[in-house]
């Protein structure tokens, strides 16, 4: 009985050695390579999503130009015989309609071929884009005199009503959602040329059309910015300095007798 005591001890013992070394050789490094897995799983997801932002940015930049591109397409059926310039801008595009187009010499009301250009223009602008649509008036620096200066004390005065009547003839007759039109009125002060001739300052009298991109663009570009600004930054770690040890020197201590006999002498 003793002898199979001692057996089962034995075989006990054996078998727990083996579990161990079971763990260290064989279930230890599963267990870290498990671990590295996991890490690695972690960084590529984390460059998976990088790629991903930068893949939905520049998408969203293909996107903005290829808006402008249509737009310009649709406008430059008209522009060569209505003769009016298109440009792309930063906000969108511009269109220039030269004053004398739009409006007879020192009034705001549209005149009949300012109607038709505007009904073609407004036409293309309704169906072609959702985007928002500023309308600026500019004028030269001429003064206003006569008559006038009852309807008009200022180019101020003349260069918003204009835009103003160019708003409600693209709300009222072409039916464009007045919340997409804004009107802005810069008078004098935004001219294309110096005003030192006739011919500048009949470019600088000028209704400038400027179609923004669709607001969900805008909004998706806000957000993106609002994203980046959010980025944290890590700041640089401090490289910490070893403490100064500042070792105090003392004076030896004098010999028991040294010190009677010193104490001696200065009595």
């Amino acid at each position: 009985m003793r002898i199979f005591t001692y057996l089962l001890i034995v075989i006990v013992l054996a078998l727990g050695g083996y579990g161990t070394f079971f763990y260290i050789t064989e279930f230890k490094p599963l267990n870290y390579k498990v671990v590295s897995l996991n890490e690695e799983n972690r960084t590529l997801t984390e460059l998976i999503m990088r790629l991903k932002k930068q893949m939905e940015a520049k998408v969203d930049s293909e996107t903005g130009d290829s808006y402008k591109k249509s737009i310009l397409e649709e406008l430059s059926k008209i522009s060569a015989e209505e003769n009016f310039e298109i440009r792309r801008a930063e906000k969108g595009v511009e269109i220039s309609l030269p004053g004398l187009r739009l409006f007879n010499p020192g009034e705001a009301d549209l005149s009949s071929e300012g109607l038709l250009i505007l009904s073609k223009l407004g036409k293309i602008l309704k169906n072609a884009t959702t985007g928002e649509i500023h309308i600026e008036g500019h004028t030269d620096d001429m003064k206003i005199s006569g008559d006038l200066l009852l309807k008009y004390p200022s180019n101020w005065e003349l260069s918003s009503a204009r835009a103003i009547n160019v708003v409600r003839f693209l709300q009222e007759k072409v039916e464009i959602p007045p919340e997409r039109l804004a009107a802005v009125a810069y008078g004098q002060y935004q001219p294309l040329f110096p005003n030192d001739s006739e011919v500048h300052r009949h470019k600088n009298r000028r209704i400038v059309m400027v179609i923004e991109a669709p607001r969900e663009m805008k909004e998706k570009g806000k957000e993106e910015e609002k994203e980046k600004g959010e980025e944290k930054v890590e700041p640089k770690k401090e490289e910490k300095k070893a403490p100064v040890k500042i070792e105090k020197k003392t004076e030896p201590e004098p010999e028991p007798g040294e010190e009677e006999g010193e104490n001696e002498e200065g009595k």
